[in-house]
């Protein structure tokens, strides 16, 4: 008969069937399934235990799919570093304690454990480093977007022609706190989808100027009698958001976890390359105005909250692209900033991370 080497790796290198000439060494469990036999040997009763930790069935899966011919010898090596055969219980809430995911990053608790923690639990710490292969059909987490924004006017920077609404590169802010679910369709195309609250921050290249409404408009107002600091927009939106991404490691994850008693630290990042391009809307929540400026020997600050008439919807694309663990995004309004009419036609547009 031929014989066939099957080699599979697990976590923290135990392994789970180990021959010699002498035949088997250590702890030996033996399961009898209708004429087919499972033989664990272990090194002491606690590895035993280690064990559920790791996806047999996932293991039988491979292998049945592998094995063409009667088998006279099988081995599963767990000396080899990879770690494929990791179960997915060991990246999920257990039900005790509090969990709390944030993007790439999972912080659980357990209070039980946590009341007895001392500082030779952390110096004892395990730091264990898995691949994850599987892919479940939908998973949840929240992330951050932080990157800069700006808007266009004709489709160019308003700064080319010294617009008084030209805005500083480097100082206006977009941040975005987003619900993400991402659901697996097939093959490497999954859909990205959720809700999220987003802050556009619109700091004037030029402060001086003060961003006022009329009865009519909105208007850029330049006082000479005042020496500004910082003028800036601020309008936060409630947002949905679709994304098809092609994955092409087909959700596959390296997590490096942290353990002490009582806690554990997960970071999570996807292997390989993925991008996509998709739509969101948004729902106006809130604006204000802030304008600083100095008098006298100080400063003052003057904030003022209104609607700017600015449009209460927004609409447009967003892209995402991502390399391992790093994950860049871009979105452009469709329509723009302020109603047609009552301030300038600008348009806004924003790139930056995804953490």
């Amino acid at each position: 008969m031929k014989t066939i080497t099957y080699i599979a790796t697990v976590l923290l290198s135990i392994p789970l069937m180990a021959f010699t000439d002498k035949g088997p060494k250590g702890d030996t469990v033996i399961i009898e399934l209708n004429g087919s036999k499972i033989v664990i040997i272990t090194e002491n009763k606690a590895d035993l235990a280690r064990i559920q930790d790791y996806d047999i069935n996932q293991m039988i899966k491979d292998l049945n799919a592998q094995l063409q011919d009667s088998v006279t010898y099988l081995e599963i090596d767990g000396s080899e570093p990879g770690k494929e055969y990791v179960s997915d219980n060991n990246i999920s809430n257990n039900g005790e304690g509090l969990s709390i995911d944030l993007g790439g990053l999972e912080v659980e608790v357990d209070p039980d454990e946590l009341d007895d923690f001392d500082e030779d639990d952390w110096r004892r710490r395990r730091k264990v480093t898995y691949d994850v292969k599987r892919t479940e059909r939908t998973t949840h987490h929240f992330n951050m977007d932080l990157g800069l924004n700006n808007w266009l006017e004709d489709g160019n920077f308003p700064d080319i022609n010294n617009s008084p609404y030209s805005v500083k590169p480097f100082g206006s802010w977009y941040v975005g706190l987003n619900s993400t679910n991402r659901t697996w369709v097939g093959g490497p195309l999954f859909l990205e989808w959720g809700l999220g609250i987003s802050w556009y921050n619109w700091k004037l290249e030029d402060s001086d100027f003060r961003i006022v409404e009329t009865d009519t408009m909105v208007d850029f107002v330049d006082d000479p009698n005042i020496n500004g600091m910082k003028s800036k927009l601020t309008v936060s939106y409630l947002n949905a958001q679709l994304v098809p991404m092609f994955d092409f490691s087909r959700g596959r994850k390296r997590i490096r976890s942290l353990e002490a008693s009582g806690i554990k630290i997960r970071r999570y990042s996807r292997r390989g390359i993925r991008f996509g391009l998709g739509g969101y809307v948004g729902y106006r929540l809130g604006s204000h105005t802030k304008y600083i400026f100095k008098e006298g020997s100080g400063r003052e600050k003057d904030k003022e909250h209104d609607n700017f008439f600015l449009e209460n919807f927004r609409y447009g694309l967003r892209g995402q692209i991502g390399w391992k663990g790093v994950e860049f995004f871009g979105t452009y309004d469709m329509n723009n900033v302020f109603s047609s009419g009552k301030g300038p036609e600008l348009t806004a547009i924003t790139f930056g991370m995804t953490f």
